[in-house]
């Protein structure tokens, strides 16, 4: 690498005093919103949901090989994942 080509896309800029306001303020503004959400819970619930989505699909595709059925079982989700265990 040549001294002109990281020239080229190094850029010597020092932070200013508004410029580190600023970027303070996005700094707050994100950490609010990241706690508002781990607050809601929302994504634990949803992660939850989706692993039950996926395994019910694959527990269904390796019983039936039917693309539909895994379909509907997927919207089961931990239903589905139930019955197959207590139907095994």
């Amino acid at each position: 690498m040549t001294d002109d080509y990281a020239q080229d896309y190094y850029v010597d800029e020092t932070p200013t005093e508004d410029r580190l306001d600023e970027l303070e303020q996005r700094i707050e503004e994100l950490q609010s919103v990241i706690s508002q959400e781990s607050s809601r819970g929302e994504a634990g619930i949803s992660l939850v949901f989706g692993m039950g989505m996926t395994l019910a699909m694959i527990l269904s595709w390796f019983r039936n090989a039917s693309i539909l059925w895994c379909m509907v079982h997927g919207l089961c989700s931990w239903g589905y994942v139930i019955y197959y265990a207590a139907s095994r």
